[in-house]
């Protein structure tokens, strides 16, 4: 249950993702892969992030596109704010009234905790011998 620090010096407690519920699981991965087909559309119409001249390309998404690339975060938001100091809880609609900056920090911390996937990889044993 990681605590955040907000930037407007307020605080909020996440899930852990071992906490997060099947059902907001779903919502939040189904709200990624949205934003994911949106973003792989505007890509292959020419966009790039660091081309400034393709920037025009962005203006002329979809709403719906444009719904889904902004929905992730405040998704995120929403399913994995366990509780915090700024009242109720946040809803996909309500974290929209967050200022900019906080939602930012939160959605940042949320997607770090959400995508935080545990590593089962064996330890080497530090006295077992390695192939050559």
């Amino acid at each position: 249950m990681p605590a955040i620090n907000l930037p407007n010096g307020q605080s909020a407690i996440l899930y852990s993702r071992d906490e997060v519920t099947e059902r907001t699981a779903r919502i939040i991965s189904r709200s990624y892969m949205k934003a994911a087909g949106s973003a792989a559309r505007l890509t292959a119409s020419g966009f790039d992030e660091s081309d400034p001249s393709t920037w025009v390309l962005f203006a002329e998404i979809s709403d719906e596109d444009r719904d889904n690339l902004d929905g992730y975060q405040a998704a995120l938001i929403a399913g994995m704010v366990k509780s915090w100091s700024l009242g109720e809880l946040p809803t996909a609609d309500s974290a929209l009234d967050l200022p900019k900056s906080v939602f930012e920090a939160l959605a940042e911390a949320c997607a770090t905790e959400f995508n935080n996937t545990p590593d089962f990889s064996p330890d080497p044993d530090p006295k077992a011998p390695i192939a050559d």
